[in-house]
């Protein structure tokens, strides 16, 4: 078997790099979603399994953001501010409607400020979590079940955070797109 040469064995190190930087660039985006989803980090909020078994007399205020972006819906919450306390579970509604004379399927993002407290905004229930799909002139409500965790007291960043806003934006899904 023939011995590569120095200039071989460079070129092919190099190659090597270029893949790898490849593939981690393509990675990069799931990767920091994925991150964000399990650390709370950059405001990204948490999904809940089950409520919290701690409700503590201590109030925050939750405020409501919607936007529409790149497709044609009307998008509003019914109550834009929620007073709470730590731990209790709340139910907030939201009416979407698609003013457009065809189909359209979108998907909303969101994100929690002060980025502090994406840890600890919990849903349980959201319509953010898929799709969702609208007929021509169709109006409908979503819920969306949350709590604000406790443990938000443990973290320096968070425990004295009075205020905070969940704010949403819809968006054409890729199913759109197409």
């Amino acid at each position: 078997m023939k011995k590569l040469t120095r200039n071989q064995k460079v070129a092919a190190w190099c190659l090597a790099g270029l893949i790898g930087m490849f593939g981690l660039a393509y990675a990069s985006v799931p990767l920091y979603r994925l991150f964000c989803q399990v650390t709370g980090f950059d405001g990204t909020t948490q999904r809940a399994e089950a409520e919290s078994s701690v409700v503590l007399d201590r109030k925050i205020r939750v405020y409501f953001d919607t936007n529409a972006n790149n497709i044609p819906w009307s998008f509003k919450v019914e109550h834009p501010v929620q007073n709470t306390l730590l731990g209790k579970t709340n139910m907030i509604y939201f009416t979407v409607r698609n003013d457009a004379d065809v189909p359209l399927t979108g998907r909303a993002s969101y994100n929690v400020l002060p980025e502090a407290m994406g840890g600890y905004f919990m849903k349980l229930q959201c319509f953010c979590f898929t799709d969702q799909t609208l007929q021509p002139g169709e109006e409908r409500t979503f819920p969306v079940v949350y709590y604000v965790d406790p443990k938000m007291l443990e973290d320096i960043d968070a425990k004295n955070t009075k205020d905070v806003t969940l704010s949403y934006t819809f968006f054409p899904s890729k199913e759109t797109k197409k």
